[in-house]
């Protein structure tokens, strides 16, 4: 089932959601998704706007999402993808591919008990670019893997990627980022930066950021850090009054505050405040 906070069901057919050309929104386009089917975003071209996709529970238990957004030229989408805890198990498969002069600003928040992402982003046309935000947090004995591949089949294409994995109790978190610039795409230019923090002695963040280049003309550069927050840190805070649970809490917030605030919907980013907070 697909079903929309507002009131855009004209633009589905047959699971394909299609934005008309010249779309310009201020207001985000809100859409909760609750079966297993797969569902096609098509956005024409000269489009700007937010698309929120929250996955609901599935009936039948067996939550798995296939996912496709094709995003036209000279259109610039924020795509914003939400997996909360009232979710045991999910599964999601989304591809993006953008078109020449188009842009896409792809954020997540993965908060599922055990969840399994396959995130492709396709960039092939002409100066497109994509920016990849994603949050995971994992708590007791959750698991969350998140799988990124964004690949340039064009020159003068941008791609980013800024992933966040936090990890507490007996929880686990796998990022992996792999950017590919194929031959010929001259000019490119490919990035990438994994973060993991883990509050306890038994919980785990695994990061691997990875960079495919097969052509001399770009810009490329990854980095990735794993560890614990410093202990000068906490003290610093804590000499300040605050509890060591409250300064995790503010230096965490350092960390996803530039994430969330890209999404345009207070409402929720409040929502997965919470959410984050609770596990850690």
């Amino acid at each position: 089932m697909i079903q929309f906070l507002d009131n855009y069901q004209p633009w589905l057919k047959d699971h394909t959601f299609t934005v008309p050309k010249n779309t310009i929104l201020e207001m985000p386009i809100h859409i909760k998704l609750s079966e297993n089917i797969q569902y096609h975003f098509h956005v024409e071209s000269n489009c700007n706007l937010t698309l929120i996709v929250e996955f609901e529970p599935l009936s039948n238990h067996q939550n798995q999402v296939d996912l496709s957004l094709d995003i036209q030229p000279n259109s610039h989408i924020k795509y914003v993808l939400i997996s909360e805890e009232k979710i045991t198990k999910i599964a999601i498969n989304q591809t993006v591919n953008v078109s020449e002069d188009a842009n896409v600003h792809v954020i997540s928040g993965f908060l599922s008990q055990t969840l399994d992402v396959d995130l492709k982003v396709n960039l092939k046309g002409q100066n497109a670019r994509a920016m990849v935000n994603a949050i995971a947090v994992s708590n007791d004995q959750q698991q969350q893997t998140i799988d990124v591949h964004l690949t340039h089949y064009a020159p003068y294409s941008y791609g980013d990627m800024y992933n966040v994995g936090i990890s507490n109790g007996y929880g686990r978190v796998t990022l992996n980022g792999v950017e590919k610039i194929e031959k010929g795409m001259k000019q490119a230019n490919a990035f990438q930066t994994l973060k993991g923090i883990i509050l306890s002695d038994f919980s785990m963040v695994d990061v691997n950021p990875i960079l495919l280049i097969d052509e001399y003309d770009v810009k490329a550069g990854h980095g990735a850090t794993v560890g614990k927050i410093e202990d000068q840190q906490l003290y610093y805070l804590q000499s300040r009054g605050l509890t060591k649970v409250e300064a995790e809490k503010l230096i965490i917030k350092g960390y996803i505050k530039p994430i969330l605030d890209e999404i345009n919907d207070q409402v929720l980013v409040e929502r997965l405040e919470q959410t984050i907070y609770v596990r850690i």
